[in-house]
């Protein structure tokens, strides 16, 4: 065999064994992630919460309760937690705007629907004075 072709089949077959390392490579990160979606969402939900919540944040907890209002407005079983804390940062911050443009009424009206949220927060009342505390900052 010839020694120019002897160093062509080399080259071709080093090219071939990394395309097939890298295979093999993705192959194994892809199924890394394949449980992913055999992941429960309500789960995943409840972590992604308690994360937000122990970093003291509303405004994230807020959007997700407005997202998740447009899809139901019943919390969904897992999600009454969330629902609760979304439901009390937003009538604490409609109670403060009202209060802001001079509506008295209305301002009452969300201060009353607070507190009665507020009592059923449980062991997440303490978020309740945190959402108080941003509010009126």
């Amino acid at each position: 065999m010839n020694k120019t072709l002897r160093v062509i089949l080399n080259i071709l077959l080093v090219a071939a064994s990394l395309a097939l390392a890298i295979s093999l490579l993705n192959l194994m990160f892809s199924i890394q992630y394949a449980n992913r979606e055999v992941e429960d969402p309500v789960e995943r939900d409840r972590r992604v919460f308690e994360y937000e919540l122990k970093h003291r944040a509303y405004n994230e907890i807020l959007g997700g309760y407005y997202s998740e209002r447009i899809g139901s407005l019943e919390p969904g079983a897992g999600y009454e937690d969330i629902y609760r804390i979304g439901g009390y940062a937003h009538a604490a911050f409609m109670s403060r705007v009202c209060d802001e443009k001079g509506d008295a009424k209305k301002a009452t009206t969300y201060r009353d629907k607070a507190a009665g949220i507020r009592k059923e927060l449980g062991p997440y009342e303490y978020a309740a004075d945190e959402i108080d505390e941003v509010i009126e900052k």
